[in-house]
């Protein structure tokens, strides 16, 4: 059974993230808005059928053109191949993604691409990051008009990282996780159309990735088509299913419901989404059929009902800021926690988690009045986190073995036995508690890497390990040092470059986007606090906090800093 919970809270800011989709080739839509929601506008160009006399190169130029832009069953891309060769193509079975620089070569065997593949999508809209040297001869004949067509096309698409990134539509499923208290986000890449929308739906009814599923819940929707969907002129996204839908479970009906009104708003031209079957619509519990995030706020992947307050240590003293727009507001906050150096706060505000004593205590101690308590005496402990169900988590330099998670002070059975061996820089959880991201350095490497968080009664356990690629992304080889959460599935990495300069990227958790947001010159950081929702600060050897202001623009917002974080 899919425990949900059906609360209603204020109105809550949905972040734009990094999320996924299909490859779709058909697929029922109306035609309501100029451009399908959730479009990349960047440039367009819509692909041209063979010209008449083309050479094997153009052939195949204009090939890997029409590859890159969505048609409904890529028949401008079908017109540069023979018919057999056509017939036996499945561009819906993925993309592989290369860089666009690379030139064709025409030789007696055909034309060749020599080319780095950067990623992949495979069926379901899942990407993978890549960095493989590859060659494809395109094989050539001629028709019985004497015009030459591609005989072996790949398998699937491909497609330049340029075309990728113009003609491909990022979007986030969502499915409630196991305790059905919180969405998890499951990104997923869609080519951009018209039919952009109801391959969406689609995705969120064939349910989660593999590396996803072991933390969430997944309705029985295989046998539920999609008739259609229309986005209205107001941004209402009306989301018709077929028959088979009448055959959910009321208790399936409003999760099904709830994970649509996250996933479909992640859509840029969607505002709310209702949805229906029969001509029937389906209703929350509240009697609306109209729903978006702000109906079910409380499950937000990002925790935005809670207040995300930040705290420091100056002087051996704890602050708090009171008010987010004011950075010299900081106030000093009560708490029997003596000398704190690395801390977390918990959601809710009411408790703080410090590592005390050089690195070898963790302490715990309402906020304000009443005794401390000692819950972990080890060496180098690493910075505690929070999770969103109020579990401490306390990781060791030592390896992931050294993790220890405690719930109301006791702890819990922990197997981390899934991620690799090395020594832990850095852990932090995501906002949805259902993923860490960590960073582990394993020999002469330092990588970042993802697993997901199953919990039962009394166990955690981490599985799904994956490293994200910084190297392909950035072109850097830095070390990373220190990890965050700026969105629901992207992070902020700290990294320390050979020359020792230090800056931080950003990158989706799938590797499929990373961005240099600087500094350039603001010293040596050594930590990070980031959260969704609040302004990133990257804190310097010096005790000086530098405000995130926009690509390349760090401010320095507070000095005489030794530790700070975000509650939650």
């Amino acid at each position: 059974m899919r425990a949900t919970s059906w609360l209603t809270a204020p109105v809550a800011l949905v972040l734009a993230l990094t999320g996924c989709a299909t490859v779709p080739t058909s697929g029922p839509v109306d035609h309501h808005t100029p451009q399908a929601a959730g479009v990349n506008t960047g440039v367009h160009v819509d692909p041209l059928p063979p010209a008449n006399g083309a050479s094997q190169q153009l052939v195949v130029e204009g090939f890997l053109h029409a590859m890159g832009v969505y048609q409904p069953n890529y028949g401008v891309a079908r017109q540069y191949l023979t018919p057999t060769a056509s017939e036996g193509w499945h561009p819906e079975s993925g993309v592989e993604v290369y860089t666009e620089s690379d030139q064709l070569v025409e030789s007696d065997q055909g034309v060749a691409l020599s080319y780095v593949q950067v990623g992949s999508v495979d069926a379901s809209g899942i990407y993978l990051s890549d960095n493989t040297n590859k060659r494809y001869i395109f094989e050539l004949s001629k028709d019985s008009a004497g015009q030459w067509r591609i005989v072996n096309p790949p398998a699937g698409l491909m497609v330049s990282r340029y075309m990728f990134t113009t003609n491909y539509t990022a979007v986030n499923l969502h499915f409630l996780n196991t305790a059905g208290d919180v969405l998890v986000p499951d990104p997923r890449f869609f080519a951009s159309g018209d039919q952009t929308p109801a391959a969406v739906v689609r995705a969120q009814l064939d349910g989660p990735s593999a590396w996803l599923e072991p933390v969430v819940q997944k309705v029985a929707t295989a046998k539920v088509g999609v008739e259609g969907v229309t986005i209205q002129d107001d941004g209402v996204a009306d989301v018709r299913l077929a028959a088979g839908a009448d055959a959910l479970s009321l208790e399936q009906r409003r999760a099904l419901l709830i994970e649509l009104a996250y996933t479909m708003t992640g859509l840029s031209a969607v505002t709310a989404v209702q949805v229906g079957a029969g001509g029937l619509p389906w209703k929350s519990d509240f009697g609306t059929s109209q729903v978006g995030p702000s109906t079910f706020s409380s499950l937000s992947p990002t925790n935005t009902s809670a207040p995300r307050v930040l705290f420091t240590v100056s002087n051996e003293k704890l602050k708090r800021l009171r008010d987010p727009s004011r950075w010299d507001d900081l106030v000093e906050v009560e708490t029997s926690v003596a000398k704190p150096e690395q801390i977390a706060v918990r959601s809710d505000l009411g408790e703080l988690a410090a590592v005390t004593t050089a690195g070898t205590q963790l302490q715990t101690a309402p906020i304000g009045s009443g005794k401390p308590k000692v819950l972990r005496i080890g060496s180098g402990l690493l910075r505690p986190d929070y999770a969103r169900n109020g579990e401490l988590w306390s990781f060791a330099s030592s390896g992931p073995d050294s993790l220890r998670v405690y719930r109301e002070a006791t702890a819990l059975k922990v197997d981390a036995s899934a991620l690799p061996k090395g020594s832990v820089v850095a852990a932090k959880l995501s906002q949805d508690g259902a993923r860490i991201a960590v960073v582990l350095r394993r020999g002469n490497r330092t990588e970042v890497g993802l697993a997901v968080v199953a919990r039962t009664e009394d166990t955690v356990r981490l599985t799904g390990w994956h490293a994200i690629d910084l190297t392909m992304n950035t072109g850097s080889a830095a070390r990373p040092i220190d990890v965050g959460w700026v969105t629901a599935t992207a992070l902020a990495v700290l990294q320390v470059a050979t020359a020792g300069q230090t800056s931080v990227i950003q990158v989706s958790q799938d590797g499929a986007a990373a961005t240099d947001v600087g500094p350039s010159n603001t010293g040596s950081l050594e930590q990070l606090a980031v959260i969704p929702g609040r302004t990133s600060l990257a804190l310097d050897a010096g005790g000086g906090a530098y405000r995130f202001d926009g690509e390349f623009t760090w401010t320095l917002a507070l000095t005489s800093v030794d530790a700070v974080t975000y509650s939650g």
